[in-house]
């Protein structure tokens, strides 16, 4: 696929781009070059850690990503999803055995998924008895959530819509925050939004993390630099979620169920001599559809509640 024709699900090369002058999280102005091997213009705060990408797009450029081709391209390597619509039963899947984790720390009340693409989180939701709504900058997102399940869902960013203050049981944000230009503003909103001692759930990938540091400018993560503006670790996430006004109660690295065919296609970054042979197999026995749970542990989920 061309990356500059209209169907490729990326941030043009000709858009102008702003220069990060000062850490989201701490403010510092200092910087240092990180990961430069990945050719993505990583940089790293020299007082608190915080990772991100230099120079950015703003927000309404980063936003017109997420348009019909970010859920259903040939560049997922890159940007977005394969099939995002085809893999509904994993991502379904994947939902419950999340949510077991989550109803440990609260039971079913009023649920805002921040991100919710096409609605296959807040439906699995409410089936567990939980009172959703749904919210995504993706005009087409929002309008297959409406309607095919009928939930309330908002297009837009915690930074424009106008929602209910304090009214919410549950706030979920899976693979969101390193999306977003002003990630601490997010919590802050998040915070706003929650009922006292309410739960903020979220999981980005974890720039700290093993495989990020055994496969460098090969880890998955860095492929996405294009959609990924901000990159965290555990320390950054604790620091960022107490100015928030949040406690973190726990803390671990989730995975999730995948098609054989996408886990061998993610394997072929960092093993392709393991996953050609396995790729040859796949097909002879027909079995690229199998789901297994995998998880790499380098994608952290912090359970965190308002004080």
């Amino acid at each position: 696929m061309n990356p500059s024709s209209p169907a490729s699900p990326r941030v043009a090369d000709t858009v102008e781009r702003r220069t990060i002058d000062s850490c989201n999280l701490c403010g510092y102005r200092d910087t240092e070059p990180f990961c430069p091997a990945n050719g993505r213009g990583l940089v790293k705060c020299k007082n608190c850690g915080l990772v991100y990408v230099g120079q950015q797009p703003e927000a309404e450029e980063l936003y017109a990503l997420y348009g019909e081709t970010y859920f259903h391209n040939d560049e997922s390597g890159e940007v977005g999803y394969t099939n995002y619509i085809k893999d509904e039963a994993n991502i379904r899947r994947t939902v419950n055995r999340r949510f077991e984790h989550i109803e440990k720390f609260i039971k079913p009340g009023r649920l805002l998924d921040v991100g919710c693409a096409m609605g296959f989180f807040i439906d699995e939701a409410s089936k567990r008895g939980w009172q959703v709504e749904g919210m995504d900058v993706s005009h087409f997102a929002v309008q297959y959530v409406k309607e095919r399940f009928g939930h309330e869902a908002y297009q837009g960013s915690l930074k424009t819509l106008d929602l209910e203050e304090g009214a919410y049981d549950l706030v979920t944000m899976f693979d969101v925050i390193e999306h977003v230009p002003d990630p601490k503003g997010y919590m802050v909103e998040v915070g706003k939004l929650l009922k006292s001692g309410g739960i903020f759930e979220l999981a980005t990938p974890d720039v700290d993390s093993i495989p990020a540091k055994l496969t460098g400018k090969r880890w998955i993560g860095y492929k996405l630099s294009e959609e990924h503006v901000y990159y965290f670790s555990v320390n950054t996430l604790r620091q960022m979620l107490d100015f928030a006004g949040f406690d973190v109660v726990h803390v671990r690295h989730i995975g999730k169920y995948v098609t054989l065919r996408l886990f061998l296609d993610r394997l072929g970054f960092y093993a392709p001599w393991l996953s050609k042979p396995l790729a040859v197999l796949e097909r002879m026995f027909k079995l690229s559809e199998r789901a297994l749970y995998v998880n790499p542990l380098d994608i952290v989920a912090i359970t965190a509640r308002k004080r």
